[in-house]
């Protein structure tokens, strides 16, 4: 009798915990694939990029590839903006780099990173010991003394929320390429 009330008690409990998972897992992701997300449909962009390209729904943005040491030498001016991606950030915060971040015509866009702004533009820090960001930006960028950050829809990692967030950052680096600034 023991063993069959136990039995009994461990499957309740056991239900009671797929169904929880289940309904945590329906609410997290819920609406993430419905959400209103415009393609980005201004002008032709040219995005300069270090590392692999992101695959973007948009067909007017062209990505030329870089290398970090075209950023050193300043060889991006026939771009709109340069991205670099996750795998290059920790040596894209050396101190070597921070001026031309600082200077540029163009924005920078550094692609989910784990460390604040910051770590690109001080000199004196490394991407090592700089402050971990709680912002949950996905695209940070800097340009012309200020800084933005772009996180996905509902801090969700999926295809659409990450094809969104590039569609917003084109918006914004079209309007930094006519007026000069950055506005959200």
């Amino acid at each position: 009798m023991k063993s069959v009330l136990l039995n009994s008690i461990m499957f309740l409990v056991l239900a009671i915990l797929l169904s929880a998972c289940t309904s945590n897992k329906e609410s997290t992701s819920e609406g993430v694939e419905d959400f209103d997300s415009p393609v980005y449909s201004g002008g032709n962009l040219k995005i300069g990029i270090v590392g692999a390209p992101p695959k973007v729904r948009e067909d007017n943005v062209k990505f030329i590839s870089l290398s970090l040491g075209d950023v050193e030498e300043k060889n991006f001016r026939d771009v709109d903006a340069v991205f670099i991606n996750k795998n290059y950030l920790p040596e894209a915060a050396e101190a070597k780099y921070a001026k031309v971040y600082l200077e540029s015509l163009v924005p920078f866009i550094f692609i989910n990173s784990e460390k604040v702004y910051l770590a690109f533009i001080d000199e004196e820090l490394s991407y090592e010991d700089a402050h971990t960001s709680k912002a949950g930006d996905y695209l940070i960028g800097y340009f012309n003394h200020k800084y933005f950050g772009l996180s996905l829809y509902n801090h969700q990692n999926t295809k659409k929320t990450i094809q969104d967030c590039y569609s917003r950052v084109f918006s914004i680096i079209e309007n930094a390429k006519n007026t000069g600034e950055i506005n959200l």
